[in-house]
């Protein structure tokens, strides 16, 4: 009786533990009561935003759980904090919080609502150029986090040079504002932001070419994106400055990988687009293409033997005259 007993408790505990564990093996998650569960996601609009500009941001919620969350009105711009590159917090302005009657009261499973919010106006000294970490956190809710950057603000109107910092020389680039907006505009961004600062020039073509710009540092790299082919019919020559794609762009160009050549490529001519050209430094591009290059592991093909690194690629404007000024960061 004693052992009937006992297999009987058993029984009785084994339907529910064998249910779990089928569940489990089929990929069925179990049942739980675990209530309302607000999620919090923040997101930004792009890589970056421009000194002047408004600098959004979207915060979203988001009832995960398996019961209604009751809202108990929540005040979206104070969950908000900001820290500048140095860690250092953000003062507020003084502005009256924002109306919370167009926040829903109650939200079911699976559903959201959310809000775009400026924080150069919320945050008056997010407005200045530098890299900037934003938090949002409220009553039960962990932190959540984003980063962000400002940078200096493309104007169209105006001609930029690029000065290009190596071992070797700087090397001075103009570019072709009419015939490639986007490439420039593209390569100008990428460099406010410090993209290319200790990046290498990967690869060279003897007595040809010099090609550099990945962030990995073979063919392979980019920004996140790609740029689509500007057709301008110049030609590669002497000096050009293009853009080239790498083996995972299909028709469009790297987002940042380019190349400077030294001697004329017509078989690259109508193939890549040619942004900008070198005003200074083309014998420092040449003195880059003909180095020693390792042909194999452990380094890529073609690559120097000795790393050239690009210490620092700034922005400058050109104004009327031929002078130059250092674009303010």
């Amino acid at each position: 009786m004693i052992a009937l007993s006992r297999r009987r408790k058993r029984a009785r505990l084994l339907p529910p533990i064998a249910v779990a564990l089928a569940g489990a093996l089929l990929g069925v998650p179990a049942r739980s009561e675990q209530g309302p569960k607000l999620y919090v996601d923040l997101e930004t609009p792009g890589r970056f935003s421009y000194s002047g500009d408004p600098a959004r941001v979207t915060v979203l919620f988001k009832n995960e759980g398996d019961a209604a969350w009751t809202n108990p009105g929540l005040d979206i711009e104070g969950g908000f904090q900001v820290y500048d590159g140095d860690g250092k917090k953000l003062e507020k302005a003084k502005v009256p919080p924002s109306p919370r009657d167009g926040q829903p009261k109650f939200l079911e499973p699976n559903s959201y609502f959310g809000k775009i919010v400026d924080l150069a106006a919320v945050f008056p000294r997010m407005s200045g150029i530098g890299t900037y970490r934003v938090t949002w956190s409220g009553p039960s809710v962990p932190e959540q986090t984003v980063v962000t950057k400002v940078i200096k603000k493309f104007d169209r109107s105006k001609d930029y040079q690029a000065v290009i910092d190596t071992e070797f020389g700087k090397i001075v680039i103009e570019f072709n504002k009419d015939l490639a907006p986007l490439h420039v505009q593209n390569f100008v961004d990428l460099a406010n932001q410090n993209f290319y600062n200790g990046l290498l020039f990967h690869r060279v073509i003897k007595g040809e070419v010099a090609i550099g710009g990945s962030p990995t540092g073979d063919e392979n790299g980019s920004p996140g994106y790609n740029v689509p082919q500007e057709r301008n019919g110049l030609k590669v020559l002497p000096g050009s400055v293009a853009q080239v794609r790498n083996h995972l762009t299909g028709p469009d160009e790297s987002g940042s990988i380019f190349m400077i050549a030294v001697a004329p490529q017509p078989d690259m001519d109508g193939r890549v687009t040619v942004f900008g050209r070198v005003v200074e430094g083309l014998e420092t591009v040449k003195a880059i293409a003909n180095l020693a290059t390792v042909p194999g592991p452990p380094r890529a093909p073609s690559r120097p033997i000795k790393d050239v690194v690009m210490r620092k690629v700034e922005i400058r404007e050109k104004v009327a005259g031929g002078e130059k000024k250092a674009a303010k960061s």
